[in-house]
């Protein structure tokens, strides 16, 4: 009995397969309900997932062509992956997933593996500094700001890292006029001030700002004036008034007049007054203001006339009031 050709046991292996081939094409095209089958091939993003911490994909093909075959809808819901589970910095060969496509009954990747350059990424720490971007509203002024944390980690590649020279916090008060508290995106900077967007991982990403806004105060330097009423005891009179301190810092809201340079005492007695003494005087502050000390020490020194003066003052007195020819 002779033996079959090998050639012969391939021909019947092949015939079979073909014939399994056009059953499942014919049971696939009829639970399709007829709808006719098409082929397409498309450009697919081609993702990177699993990076392990400190690494960085510094070389890798962007986009994989995808060819797919059969009774499905568009060609957006293609997903083309690396797993990079496991991968150190270097030069590695992987193979590229495909993710099932809904209604395709073949689908192909090409190409089926890709070379890929991992690198480990450097650090550094900067402190971060707030930028004010947009000012309190009108009449209103920064009184302090702080950040929590102050202290932010960067990292990236080398290339990439040397370029930051700063990290900075946008800060906008356009509507602050109290305390408020803010989380805000922290953003590198190069030492021309633009932002660095690509390449780089900051930690954390985010901080709280807190600002604390309120009415702007103008402050001026006033001398002080000493008022008095009543009328020291005949035959004395003031030698000398010392006034401290003889000038205050006056604090207001509002625009003081730009010809006010000195502020009022309240008024002191000088009625029957006959020796020296010292009173602690208020200040008249005008109304929303606030003065730097709130009172002053006024010292009156008074001293009794010598009696010629007093004499000579009499008989100058007692010529005034004589009329001519009497």
């Amino acid at each position: 009995m002779k033996a079959a050709h090998p050639n012969k046991k391939s021909t019947i292996g092949l015939k079979l397969i073909s014939v399994i081939m056009a059953l499942l094409l014919w049971i696939y095209i009829g639970n399709q309900g007829g709808n006719t089958p098409r082929q397409d091939t498309v450009q697919a993003d081609l993702q990177y997932i699993h990076l392990e911490d400190g690494l960085s994909v510094k070389q890798a093909p962007s986009k994989v062509s995808v060819t797919m075959w059969g009774n499905y809808r568009g060609s957006n819901n293609i997903t083309a992956y690396v797993d990079l589970s496991g991968l150190e910095a270097g030069t590695h060969v992987v193979p590229v997933n495909l993710e099932p496509v809904a209604g395709a009954m073949f689908t192909r990747v090409n190409p089926k593996e890709v070379e890929v350059v991992l690198t480990r990424l450097q650090q550094r720490e900067f402190r971060v500094e707030y930028q004010v971007t947009n000012e309190p509203p009108a009449g209103y002024e920064l009184l302090d700001l702080a950040i929590t944390p102050d202290k932010c980690i960067v990292s990236g590649e080398d290339n990439i890292l040397s370029q930051v020279s700063r990290v900075i916090c946008p800060v906008n008060l356009a509507n602050s006029t109290g305390v408020d508290s803010l989380r805000l995106r922290l953003q590198a900077r190069d030492a021309r001030g633009n932002a660095i967007n690509e390449g780089l991982r900051i930690v954390p990403e985010t901080v709280i700002v807190h600002a604390a806004v309120n009415q702007k105060m103008i402050s001026k330097e006033l001398l002080i004036k000493p008022q008095f009423k009543g009328s020291i005891a005949e035959g004395y009179r003031i030698k000398t008034v010392t006034i401290e301190p003889s000038e205050i810092s006056i604090i207001s809201k509002q625009e003081l007049p730009a010809e006010q340079s000195e502020i009022l005492t309240a008024e002191i007695d000088l009625a029957g007054k006959k020796q020296s003494f010292s009173q602690e005087a208020a200040l008249q502050i005008p109304a929303g203001a606030k003065a730097y000390p709130a009172q002053v020490l006024v010292e009156i020194s008074i001293e009794k006339i010598p009696a010629e003066e007093s004499d000579q003052n009499e008989d100058s007195r007692a010529r005034h009031q004589t009329t001519p020819g009497t």
